[in-house]
């Protein structure tokens, strides 16, 4: 939460109070910064332990997927490994960058990074927005045809559309990235660009920023809406896909319910714990005055929470089963080698123990002789 703007032109002024007051910004005036005394630490080291966790449980997942050629042949768990790259390099980074400046003072990187920060810190939740909401469609498509067997033209565009869905979200980051690194700050008003160090996307133009936001609260909306519709789907359809499992011929199909629970729970709180995120957006938006913006612990309070959906989303596709049963045979594999080295170990080291005995009695008996 840095000003966008050259220290040299801001006068500091010392305000514990945690308020934020500005006079009116016409004419030529120039702003006076209240620069407010506040430990953030408490902040920074909760982000950062997020942060971590963050990397492990993507990373693992990642690893997981990758190490396993029937997993890594099949398209839809391309959505859940772009899932984690998503998380890894546009949440944490992000996380990082954000976090790599003195609180309420000028955005220390210079405006180019200030712009890669925007890149990566608006685009992460459009990017993930579309990434869960291909995953959402994608597995309506594949219990649809589980429960209806596709026709010769369906089937023929099923084959195509996975690689369809996969690739729209990383288009619409391409499109998007150019927006925000061509944009000016001409326009954004100075009461903005105070909230810029961690909401730093504002120096888009003005069309592109509003055009941003919406798209990314319509993202979200589509998201919640087409969860909650498969959710019903599956419900009401519970009976048949129960009679679909039982048939031992489509056994094999017992990975789509864990699939379907594993998406949902996912992309459930993709929605919960980005919901905070998007009422301050809204607010940032449409309001126009600056009692009804957020204050400081508000903003810290929605970051956390933030940083929440980077870390716990990957957590529901360990309980997939297929994704589980490889986790299952690296762990006893561990497990194994573990073991083995232990029992190498115990025995090199029983050997040591026994050699050294024998020495210790030998030099003993030694010892008894000459006194002797």
């Amino acid at each position: 939460m840095t000003p966008l703007m050259n220290s040299t032109t801001a006068t500091p002024l010392i305000d514990t109070s945690g308020n934020s007051s500005f006079p009116n910004t016409t004419g030529n005036w120039t702003p006076q910064v209240r620069y407010l005394v506040y430990d953030r630490t408490p902040i920074i080291i909760s982000v950062s332990l997020v942060s971590v966790v963050a990397v492990v449980s993507n990373l693992t997942l990642l690893l997981v997927i990758l190490c396993r050629r029937e997993l890594r042949a099949t398209v839809f768990l391309w959505n859940v490994a772009g899932m984690c790259v998503c998380n890894l390099l546009f949440g944490t980074v992000t996380n990082a960058l954000g976090d790599s400046r003195h609180f309420y003072q000028e955005w220390i990187h210079g405006v180019f990074l200030c712009k890669v920060f925007s890149v990566l810190n608006l685009t992460d939740k459009h990017i993930m927005s579309m990434i869960q909401i291909t995953i959402v469609i994608s597995l309506f498509l594949k219990v649809r045809l589980s429960l209806s067997p596709p026709s010769d033209m369906s089937s023929r565009i099923w084959t195509i559309l996975p690689y369809i869905l996969f690739s729209l979200p990383w288009l619409g980051e391409i499109a998007l990235i150019p927006m925000v690194i061509l944009g000016e700050t001409d326009d954004v008003p100075y009461s903005t660009k105070r909230y810029s160090s961690m909401f730093c996307y504002h120096i888009m133009e003005k069309q592109y920023r509003q055009a941003g936001l919406i798209l990314f609260n319509a993202l979200f909306f589509i998201l919640l809406i087409l969860s909650v519709a498969v959710f019903l789907y599956y419900r009401f359809k519970k009976a048949s896909y129960d009679r679909l499992l039982a048939d031992d011929a489509m056994r094999q199909d017992e990975t789509l319910r864990s699939m379907l629970i594993a998406s949902l729970a996912s992309s459930g709180l993709f929605c919960l714990l980005f919901a905070p995120f998007i009422l301050l957006m809204l607010t940032l938006l449409f309001c126009q005055s600056f009692q009804c913006f957020p204050n400081f612990t508000t903003f810290d309070a929605v970051y956390v929470v933030g940083s929440f959906g980077y870390a716990v989303t990957p957590l529901p596709w360990f309980a997939y089963s297929d994704i589980k049963c490889v986790c299952a045979e690296l762990v006893t594999k561990l497990k194994e080698k573990a073991g083995s080295s232990l029992t190498v170990c115990g025995g090199c080291c029983r050997r040591r123990l026994d050699s050294i005995t024998v020495e210790w009695s030998q030099k003993q008996s030694d010892v008894l002789k000459h006194e002797k």
